[in-house]
C-alpha cells in the first residue's frame, strides 16, 4: 500500500522548485500574451477589429492631447488588450531568457518587468502615432453630443475618467468620459452632453432609455 502523507497533497507539487515555478510563470505569460497578440493580428487582417484602427487606438488607449494626461491616470490610458498582451509576452520571454542565462530569480523578474513595461509603452506609442496619421479619417467627436452611449470602463465622479462606447457615424468608437454628478458602472446607459477635448466627453445618466 502506498504511503501518502495527506499534508503533502495541499502543497504545490513537492518536486517543483521555486525556480521552476517562476520559470512556469514566465512560460505561461509568454504563451498567453503571444496567443492574444496572434488573435489581435488575425482579427485585424480579417477586418474583425470593429471600428477600424484609428477608432481602436482613440478609444482603447485613450489617446489625444487630453488635459487629463497629467492627472494621475496616464497608466490607465496606456492599458488595452493590445498593450497588455505585448507586455505579458515580453515579460515571459525575457524572464525565461534571463533564467536560462544563469541570472538569479530577482534579477530575472526585474529584467522581465522592465521589458514588459517597455513593450506596453512601445505598443501604446506606436498606435498613438498611427492614430495621429489617420485622425483625419476618424469619426468626428463633435457629432457625439446628444447621442446615447454605454459605459465601457467605470466612470468616477468629478475628475475620475472612465470610457464609453458609442455608435458614431456608422462606427463603434470609444472615448474617455467624465461625469460630474455620480459614479457610473460598466454597462450603464448614458448620454453625451459635452465634448471636452478631441478624445474626452462629458456624460450624464440616460434616464430616458
Amino acid at each position: 500500500m502506498l504511503d501518502v502523507k495527506p499534508a503533502r497533497l495541499w502543497r504545490y507539487p513537492p518536486t517543483l522548485s521555486v525556480l521552476e515555478m517562476v520559470n512556469d510563470i514566465f512560460f505561461y505569460c509568454a504563451l498567453g500574451g503571444g496567443v492574444l497578440l496572434l488573435l489581435q493580428i488575425v482579427m485585424m487582417l480579417l477586418g474583425m477589429d470593429e471600428g477600424g484602427l484609428a477608432d481602436g487606438v482613440d478609444g482603447d488607449l485613450g489617446l489625444g492631447d487630453s488635459d487629463h494626461e497629467g492627472s494621475g491616470f496616464w497608466l490607465l490610458e496606456m492599458i488595452s488588450l493590445r498593450t497588455v498582451a505585448a507586455a505579458a509576452t515580453l515579460f515571459g520571454l525575457v524572464g525565461r531568457a534571463a533564467l536560462e542565462s544563469g541570472q538569479s530569480i530577482g534579477v530575472s523578474l526585474a529584467l522581465a518587468g522592465l521589458a514588459g513595461f517597455a513593450a506596453l509603452y512601445s505598443v501604446y506609442w506606436i498606435f498613438k502615432q498611427v492614430f495621429k496619421l489617420e485622425v483625419s479619417g476618424a469619426a468626428d467627436i463633435r457629432g457625439a453630443v446628444g447621442l446615447p452611449a454605454q459605459v465601457y470602463v467605470p466612470i468616477g465622479p468629478g475628475d475620475s475618467p472612465g470610457k464609453i462606447q458609442i455608435k458614431l457615424q456608422g462606427r463603434s468608437v470609444e472615448y474617455q468620459a467624465l461625469c460630474v454628478s455620480e459614479r457610473l458602472s460598466t454597462g450603464s446607459q448614458v448620454v453625451v452632453t459635452e465634448v471636452l477635448t478631441d478624445d474626452t466627453v462629458r456624460v450624464s445618466p440616460n434616464n430616458h432609455q
